[in-house]
């Protein structure tokens, strides 16, 4: 009987650390806990959310994320003038929202980029469509991409040419570490067709 007990009291306790292991090797916490404490890609947690639509965008200056923005990955901290990727996070530089966007979608962003770039194409997921994008130069330039057919789409992710240098690298006198590519101003998400530039 008692050999019985200690079996049991073993079996038992086997399953208790195999539900430990478990849970610690498949955690479910949130995007924006996931993107900072465990991937380590994000330099954003805890920080206080601001009103603001998709179409009214979101301002990479200002302290803070939208409401509908769940998370940031592979963008560096917040700086006067927008925020940069950071290949040293992640080459995937983007965001998860908190919520799914369907049927067609204008992307809309203003940014400069790191003259070493310039001129590269730069991948743009949203959800399941790809576009590619090319970098007009180091100066503040608007971009539009068109999304058709979405269902659901709640990851954008901005793809950059592999293998960035720091750019205490390209610049020795610049003292940043950083592997940087582009710095983002402004971006919003318009329902609808990007209207045809002007000339």
């Amino acid at each position: 009987m008692k050999t019985a007990v200690k079996w049991i009291a073993i079996i038992l306790l086997l399953a208790v650390y195999a539900g430990a292991g478990w849970a610690v090797l498949h955690p479910h916490v949130s995007p924006e806990y996931r993107a900072y404490f465990l991937d380590r890609t994000s330099t954003d947690y805890g920080l206080p959310r601001y009103d603001s639509t998709p179409e009214e965008g979101i301002v990479f200056s200002r302290a803070g994320l939208p409401g509908w923005v769940l998370a940031t990955r592979g963008l560096s901290v917040r700086e006067e003038g927008g925020r940069w990727t950071d290949d040293g996070l992640t080459p995937r530089a983007g965001m998860t929202f908190a919520r799914g966007f369907d049927g067609n979608q204008c992307l809309d962003f203003t940014a400069r980029a790191v003259p070493w770039i310039v001129g590269q194409t730069v991948e743009v997921k949203m959800g399941a469509e790809q576009r590619s994008l090319r970098i007009a130069g180091a100066d503040t330039s608007q971009y539009r991409l068109q999304f058709d057919h979405l269902h659901g789409a709640d990851q954008l992710d901005f793809i950059l040419p592999p293998n960035l240098p720091a750019v205490n690298q390209r610049e020795p006198n610049n003292p940043d570490p950083r592997r940087l590519g582009i710095n983002f101003l402004v971006l919003h998400l318009v329902p609808g067709e990007c209207p045809t530039p002007t000339k």
